[in-house]
């Protein structure tokens, strides 16, 4: 199938979910679907040796030998920090999409997003308290919260920056006429 046939095809398929009330409610069952996975592979992800420090410290260390142990350390803990940014970072973004769609939370989706991504990181520290090779720290929470409101502010402009091209296209279009 070429290039057209594929945005053809693309153009139907959205056609026939947009207009048909059970496709459209499949789509959003599989984003909310697509969501609590993410969130199940988080804490299991969590519950592995692999993700402790200590493992990506020897992960990092075979990887890159040359460097000391202090380089090493501060290395580990900025690479931990960064996946929290982004892990979080990426469940308020896919929250937010899923939210957007759902009817009920169209209207308050990026505050959903923010606020069940922040219930979800603290639940992943308290879960961490409880094994033995992590130990969850309210600190993280806070690193968490920063990939929540980077994506939340870069989401806000967005939406804001469509809002205002929407109504640049209709005042051309209102002039045109």
């Amino acid at each position: 199938m070429g290039r057209k046939g594929v945005s053809s095809f693309l153009a139907w398929h959205r056609s026939i979910v947009d207009w048909h009330p059970i496709g459209r409610g499949i789509t959003i069952l599989i984003q909310w679907a697509i969501v609590g996975l993410y969130v199940m592979t988080m804490f299991l992800f969590a519950s592995q040796e692999a993700s402790s420090a200590n493992y990506t410290g020897t992960f990092l260390a075979r990887l890159l030998p040359h460097l000391s142990g202090a380089e090493l350390r501060q290395l580990v803990l900025v690479a931990r920090k960064v996946g929290h940014v982004v892990a979080y970072g990426f469940l308020t973004l896919i929250v937010y999409y899923a939210a957007r769609k759902t009817k009920g939370l169209r209207r308050g989706a990026l505050p959903f997003a923010v606020v069940f991504a922040l219930t979800v990181a603290m639940a992943d520290e308290a879960y961490q308290n409880r094994l033995t090779h992590r130990t969850g720290a309210f600190g993280d929470v806070l690193i968490d919260g920063l990939g929540m409101t980077l994506t939340a502010l870069g989401l806000w402009i967005h939406t804001r920056l469509r809002k205002k091209h929407k109504e640049v296209m209709d005042d051309a279009e209102d002039e045109r006429r």
